[in-house]
């Protein structure tokens, strides 16, 4: 049996750990070792923007703590990232170069959007559990030391998400000064926090019920062990099996966070054995779960024990093949995408035929230009929101749709995927830009990726310029230099036939080949 050692290594906010893993295709992903320092780079970041030498000084010195241990296992094969508070750091590049310099570490800085597909990757392990919660309403509740994430499953996928810049550490940073100007800092961290929570759950889930919880996120540690080790009141650590509870309901969390709020920071240190530092985060997460219950009205709480580290080992080993993926989370992107155009109110039949349409060209042309399952994935999602700058201004759909598409989180594409989305959407009714007027987005290979896929949506929305959804049973045949669209239909396609002439030209230039719009007459 083959096994591969993996390492994962989490820069994060508040401290910096090392997640060993050995993964088989027999046994799947399982931890064997983990080591965790403190390296608080979010103090700084989230109050400075700038984290400081010799802050830079003590990750570096943990990392080469880390290099050694995993000397012990002979590792080769490892993943090193960072988060929020090297992503907002001013300094990022230095400190990059720093690590790299002293450690030989290549850390790479994650984008929202990817730190939490990863979290989902990790999730997507668990199969019969993950699968069972997010049949019905499943709010999970990612919390790091920046931000929360906060995404909605239900009937199997994922209806949306949204960042919120009020992460544990976050929260503590910015209302550390307040402190001593209130005899109730409990309410002052609950005022910070609740109207954001309540505008996210009344404008992104109004229609939604919310039935179960999954508590996500490297901030969880003293309040996963304060849940299941201690026996405050009547909450037990264990179900009446005396198997560890890994779940409980709103009751007992009431009972829970009461017992919380009313002690000091410095007597949870005490009684949970932990550093004062971590025991001061326990009150901001522990406030955003019960804000969350009371909002959405949850049953239930899921303890998921969830990492960012596991999240690597998991997309380190679907890569490898070692394991097939228990959940299709490119259908929850999909649906995702399909939340926003509805939010914009895109004309549902128009974007649906047009996706149509895109899809099959795309089918057609995959093989001989080494098109892949990703680019077909971007070129959907584009067909889906191309239109959503409509709600803006139906002067500047392209441009507004390519800015509403930057301003918002699409869970499982990565930071450069997104751009690359947006431009496909922004240039898809004027003409495409060259290489050098954007160098300076792209490189090469992602500017001839974009390309192509504009001109793939550009042909599909000219078809259905009128919105009126004209062909039916459409074929696309290629046949040598000619790429033949055929569709049945009794209108008159004047228009129709017009625009896509339009877009022939690019469409020529960027795959060689010339595309043909033919009507089949129906009868």
């Amino acid at each position: 049996m083959s096994v591969t050692i993996f390492a994962a290594i989490d820069v994060g906010s508040h401290e910096t750990t090392l997640r060993i893993y050995e993964i088989s295709k027999k046994y799947g992903v399982h931890e064997i070792e983990s080591v965790h320092h403190t390296a608080r780079l979010g103090l700084e970041t989230y109050s400075t923007k700038h984290i400081s030498y010799h802050t830079i000084d003590k990750l570096c010195n943990i990392l080469i703590g880390f290099s050694a241990k995993m000397k012990e296992y002979a590792i080769t094969d490892y993943m090193i990232t960072a988060t929020s508070a090297l992503r907002e750091a001013d300094n990022n590049t230095i400190v990059l170069d720093q690590v790299k310099q002293r450690t030989g570490f290549l850390i790479k800085i994650l984008s929202n959007s990817e730190q939490r597909y990863l979290c989902y990757k990790s999730i997507g392990l668990a199969e019969n559990q993950f699968h069972k919660l997010i049949q019905k309403g499943t709010l999970l509740v990612d919390v790091g030391g920046g931000s929360i994430q906060l995404s909605l499953f239900d009937k199997n996928t994922l209806v949306t998400t949204q960042n919120l810049l009020i992460g544990s550490l976050r929260i503590e940073e910015i209302l550390q000064n307040m402190k001593a100007q209130t005899d109730n800092y409990q309410n002052l961290v609950y005022e910070y926090i609740a109207s954001d929570l309540h505008n996210f759950v009344s404008l992104y889930i109004p229609d939604h019920k919310v039935k179960n919880i999954i508590a996500v996120g490297n901030q969880l540690h003293s309040f996963v062990k304060y849940l299941s080790v201690h026996h405050f009141g009547n909450l037990q650590p264990i179900d009446s099996k005396g198997n560890k509870k890994d779940s409980i309901n709103r009751t007992e969390y009431e009972e829970f966070y009461q017992e919380i709020t009313s002690q000091s920071a410095e007597e949870l240190s005490h009684e949970l054995n932990t550093t004062l530092d971590r025991a001061s985060l326990l009150l901001p997460v522990a406030m955003i779960f019960h804000i969350i219950f009371d909002e959405t009205k949850a049953e239930q709480i899921w303890l998921s024990g969830i990492t960012l580290c596991g999240g690597m080992a998991a997309d380190f080993a679907e890569r490898k093949e070692k394991i097939v993926p228990a959940h299709n989370f490119a259908a929850g992107i999909v649906s995702a995408s399909r939340t926003i155009a509805k939010r914009y109110r895109c004309d549902a039949n128009h974007i649906n035929n047009v996706e149509n349409i895109a899809l099959k060209i795309f089918d057609a042309l995959k093989k001989p230009n080494h098109l892949t399952k990703r680019d077909r994935l971007l070129l959907q999602i584009s067909a889906i929101l191309h239109s959503c700058g409509n709600f803006i201004n139906l002067n500047n759909t392209g441009e507004n749709s390519y800015k509403i598409i930057m301003s918002t989180e699409i869970i499982g594409i990565s930071h450069i995927e997104r751009i690359i989305v947006a431009y496909i959407v922004r240039y898809y009714n004027v003409h495409f830009p060259s290489y050098s007027e954007i160098s300076n987005i792209f490189k090469q290979s992602d500017y001839i990726k974009a390309a192509k896929l504009n001109a793939i949506l550009c042909l599909a929305k000219a078809m259905d310029k009128s919105h009126r959804q004209k062909f039916s049973d459409i074929t696309v045949e290629l046949n040598e230099n000619k790429l033949v669209i055929t569709g049945k239909t009794l209108y008159d396609i004047t228009l129709e036939q017009g625009i896509f002439k339009m877009y022939s030209d690019f469409f020529g230039e960027i795959y060689g080949i010339e595309p043909v719009l033919k009507q089949k007459k129906q009868f």
